[in-house]
């Protein structure tokens, strides 16, 4: 054999070696050896429809068939189920729900047990739970009276001078749950206004700010500061109600569709106003965080729905679910296993599953 065959032999040698450790690689990688695993997608359809107020509720789901509220595990497993009757509402943190039929107020735990169930003094209009406390606000129309309880139903709180002539809008608990902000509409001034009041629950109101004419229609809370979002702009806030004065973002014909929040910036995802109130047909998204970075994005294919999980953005079609990392270029695609397309994106769990609708059936979605 001469050398020049030798050589040729030994190339084809090394670069078989090559190929095996490639394909090697490939194998561990499919197994999950490095962390990844396959980048699949499964989908379980829960025995619930769109219509029965669908709640994400930490890693689990809430559903209200008209008589009974039950609470399903990822597997679409029944957990828990409590008895309210008909014409019921209800609303969940992480950790507690509260519901509400004319003046009764229920208040249950993760595992659906009551640790509170009475009649207040007038109409509930509605309610949220904190981590601590719960916030009912009663009475019918303007001048309504705000309530906060503990989990066990135990007077914490009352409020109704704040709120004469106006009415309560939202509210949430902030700061360990700790803190208490509400939006009220004062609609007996010269131009509607909206009011902000600040409460550290059991002492105080802490701070009132006038939002001004724009519609505030949502408030966060990050890296200690409220970040209160209108029609308009996005603005800072303390816990006593001071504006920071450099912290002025403009949002105008944007609309928030999710949020990631802690102990650093916010982050906070929106789509075009116009195309989330259009049957939710999302071409582009826009992220901001509180340090004021501001990245846009095209998607693929218009989409029903957006959201984020961890460093990257996900949105849902009728068929695929696009995702890329915070500075990405590009999308990359995952098909949906459904034999029939989403027509909806009803929210997403702490798990990191979502859910999403088709027609009427929902389905529990759970991604790499």
């Amino acid at each position: 054999m001469n050398r020049d065959s030798e050589r040729g032999n030994r190339a084809r040698f090394f670069i078989l070696l090559a190929a095996m450790a490639v394909i090697a690689v490939l194998i561990l990688y499919v197994l999950g050896a490095f962390g990844g695993g396959p980048r699949s997608v499964s989908a379980r359809k829960l025995r619930c429809v769109i219509s029965q107020q669908v709640t994400p509720f930490g890693d689990k789901v809430l559903y209200y068939d008209g008589a009974t509220l039950f609470c399903l595990n990822s597997n679409g497993t029944e957990q828990w189920k409590y008895a309210l009757g008909p014409g019921a509402r209800f609303t969940a943190s992480d950790t507690t729900v509260t519901a509400w039929i004319g003046a009764h107020l229920h208040i249950l735990d993760r595992n659906g047990r009551a640790t509170y169930n009475d009649r207040l003094a007038d109409t509930i209009q509605f309610a949220k739970p904190g981590r601590q406390y719960v916030a009912a606000v009663l009475g019918e129309g303007f001048g309504p009276t705000l309530v906060v309880k503990d989990v066990n139903g135990m007077a914490v709180d009352s409020e109704t001078l704040a709120y004469a002539d106006k009415m309560i809008l939202d509210l949430d608990f902030f700061e360990n749950g700790n803190y208490l902000w509400t939006t009220a509409l004062d609609v007996y001034g010269i131009a509607p206004m909206t009011v902000m009041n600040i409460y550290r629950v059991g002492a105080m109101n802490t701070g009132e700010v006038d939002l001004g004419e724009e519609i505030t229609y949502q408030v966060l809370y990050s890296r200690e500061k409220l970040h209160v979002i209108n029609t308009r702009d996005l603005n800072l806030y303390d816990y006593r109600g001071t504006l920071d004065p450099f912290s002025k973002q403009l949002v105008y014909g944007w609309q928030l569709v999710d949020s990631a929040l802690g102990s650093g910036d916010a982050l906070m995802l929106f789509a075009p106003e116009l195309q989330t109130s259009r049957e939710n047909r999302i071409t582009e998204l826009r992220v901001l965080t509180s340090g004021k970075k501001d990245s846009r994005y095209t998607l693929p294919n218009s989409c029903m729905g957006a959201w984020l999980r961890g460093n990257s953005i996900y949105a849902v079609s009728a068929d695929t679910i696009y995702r890329a990392e915070m500075n990405a270029q590009r999308f990359s695609a995952l098909k949906l296993p459904l034999d029939k397309p989403v027509s909806g994106f009803v929210g997403k769990l702490a798990s990191g599953a979502v859910l999403v609708s088709s027609g009427a059936e929902v389905y529990l979605i759970s991604l790499p």
